[in-house]
């Protein structure tokens, strides 16, 4: 992109940030899948979980296997050379209800309502199948809000080789619909991999299969063509992620004070970014020196606290593992 130098005016640059429809034109948080707070592997599950940031592996029956799988340098089926792809492994299991998917909650059903959408995405499986591809606007949970509305997009036909897919769809207006009081709501993007005969209907008729699927490079944006991935800075993506999942880094909760056997100490530790809601805590694992039983808990959607109880008169520390994290998703 070409940068202007005017002795007179300064520097000029294209208004392509903001203000322009090609800002942050990707509603998909980790579309590229570079961030992986969680983890890069899960074992076989039969529940839902998340592995790559954003992203939920969907499972109930049918047991799934996600991974983090590096692209070769150098390789040309997915372009922009990108680190990592997500790879889950399907093994179905007979049963109506039972599924496995991959899918992403885009925080508000408001996002793109009454507009046409446009997803585009690499995908490739180690066998010739197909997955389905549907948008879905869940209006979220408390009070009395409106029934979620499915909006599938059809087939796509996987072969052992990377391909690039666009579907475009109309996503329904919400005039005259009502939102839960939780705030809660989204816009989901569904992979279907795998769909027992009671999600018949919103899977495109998928049926139940095994396999495994290979996703790369996810992008919804506004509009009937597919433009390029957009690839945001890192540090900008990092921060998206931790609106929704904060991973606590090691020694985010170390502390060192002088207290009295048996006193109680609480300290509170400022988010990296302000979450989504107060955010629900996996206790981290604690080294102690001189103290006991430390606990995390919300403050508010930018602060956690630690509490912990001194065993000696003396200076007491704790310091926290890899381990652990603040979640605020959908």
């Amino acid at each position: 992109m070409p940068v202007t130098i005017n002795g007179t005016t300064g520097i000029t640059t294209p208004a392509i940030v903001n203000g322009s429809a090609l800002a942050f034109r990707n509603k998909i948080i980790n579309g590229n899948f570079d961030i992986w707070q969680r983890g890069t592997s899960l074992i076989s599950g039969t529940t839902s979980r998340y592995l790559a940031d954003r992203f939920t592996n969907g499972a109930s029956g049918t047991a799934c296997t996600p991974s983090q799988v590096a692209f070769a340098l150098g390789q040309t089926g997915v372009p922009n050379e990108p680190d990592y792809y997500i790879s889950t492994i399907v093994a179905s299991a007979v049963g109506a209800n039972n599924n496995a998917t991959l899918h992403q909650h885009i925080e508000s059903v408001k996002s793109c309502a009454g507009k046409t959408v446009t997803l585009s995405f690499y995908a490739k499986s180690n066998a010739s199948r197909n997955i389905a591809v549907e948008l879905y606007q869940n209006f979220g949970t408390g009070g009395t809000p409106s029934a979620n509305v499915s909006i599938p997009a059809g087939l796509v036909a996987l072969t052992t080789s990377w391909q690039k897919f666009t579907v475009t769809v109309n996503i329904p207006s919400i005039s005259g619909k009502t939102l839960g009081t939780a705030g809660n709501d989204s816009l989901v993007v569904y992979f279907w991999f795998d769909a027992g005969s009671s999600n018949s209907s919103r899977a495109s008729s998928l049926g139940q299969q095994s396999g495994t699927f290979d996703i790369a490079q996810v992008q919804l944006e506004e509009g009937s063509v597919a433009t390029p991935f957009e690839l945001r800075p890192i540090g900008i993506e990092l921060a998206l992620c931790q609106r929704y999942y904060f991973a606590f880094p090691v020694s985010f909760f170390r502390q060192s004070f002088y207290n009295s056997a048996g006193s109680d100490t609480i300290n509170n530790n400022t988010l990296h970014v302000e979450m989504r809601a107060v955010p629900n805590i996996t206790q981290p694992t604690f080294s102690y020196t001189n103290a006991s039983g430390a606990i995390v808990t919300s403050v508010s959607k930018s602060t956690v606290r630690v509490g912990w109880q001194s065993t000696t008169s003396n200076t007491t520390q704790i310091d926290n593992l890899a381990s652990g994290g603040a979640s605020a998703e959908l």
